[in-house]
């Protein structure tokens, strides 16, 4: 065998073992984000669900400000079809990664696609509209990047159904995880703020009474252009051969893997079970 040859073959089997670990490294990341994603899901149906059986509506607004006014009816049934699918979407979304009910229950697999974009589309309308009728904490920033965060989930929900429509299943999938990702903005903003909040001590970068500042600007936006650039770059980084490229994607989804387990550990401890214990 040439020396071209062999040096091509072991860079061939280079590139196969990278890309195997950076799958590997994304399905942990993907794992922790589920989980996570899980309890915060838990969280919403006992503080707000509870409090709505309860028939006790204005425990609403300890956490989201005018989430419940009396006499606006649209107001209150937006932000109830809000919260409802959002639980749906959170516990059901990640059946669509499941590979064995893809193959085994196509079926399943198709009417839980249908209905998770029918979802994503109230969950982007209802929250836009709330935008609109009730603003949000962060102000005009959080106003802007919110809307924006919607306007993402409706394209990429379009783009997802046109994919499936086409059988353009590759790009079908691609776009299902942008989706997946863009949905997940709320909680990547809530987790990425409490890891801030704990790693640096204290509020750092943005005033807690105001809930105004430089950080919460970057939040705002980073809360779904972070996780949607990442997932970019690591599809550019299986497509290249380049091992520098390939070490630099595996660091990173280390780093963000660590950083949303402990965002997650610190949102949990920090704010959700107080809240409902």
């Amino acid at each position: 065998m040439s020396t071209i040859n062999k040096t091509s073959l072991v860079g061939e089997k280079r590139t196969i073992w990278s890309n195997a670990l950076l799958d590997k490294t994304s399905k942990i990341w993907f794992i922790v984000t589920v989980l996570g994603q899980w309890i915060f899901a838990a969280y919403v149906a006992l503080f707000y669900g509870g409090a709505a059986m309860d028939g006790d509506f204005m425990k609403w607004n300890r956490v989201l400000p005018h989430g419940y006014v009396e006499g606006e009816t649209m107001g209150n049934l937006a932000v109830a079809t809000h919260l409802l699918f959002a639980v749906i979407v959170l516990f059901g979304g990640p059946m669509q990664f499941i590979p064995q009910l893809r193959k085994k229950i196509p079926t399943l697999h198709r009417w839980s696609g249908r209905f998770y974009i029918t979802a994503a589309f109230l969950l982007s309308l209802s929250g836009i509209y709330m935008v609109i009728a009730k603003g949000t904490i962060s102000g005009l920033v959080g106003d802007i990047s919110v809307s924006l965060n919607g306007i993402l989930i409706l394209l990429f929900a379009v783009l997802a159904l046109r994919t499936a429509m086409k059988r353009d299943f590759l790009s079908h999938s691609q776009w299902v995880m942008r989706l997946f990702l863009a949905m997940g903005g709320v909680w990547f903003f809530r987790i990425g703020l409490m890891f801030w909040l704990f790693v640096n001590g204290g509020p750092v970068g943005f005033d807690m009474e105001t809930f105004r500042g430089p950080f919460l600007v970057f939040l705002g936006f980073g809360q779904y252009i972070i996780p949607l650039a990442v997932y970019e770059l690591y599809r550019i980084s299986k497509r290249k051969t380049a091992s520098n490229l390939k070490a630099v994607m595996f660091v990173s989804l280390v780093v963000f893997t660590l950083i949303t387990a402990l965002g997650t550990f610190a949102a949990t401890m920090g704010m959700w079970i107080p809240r409902i214990s």
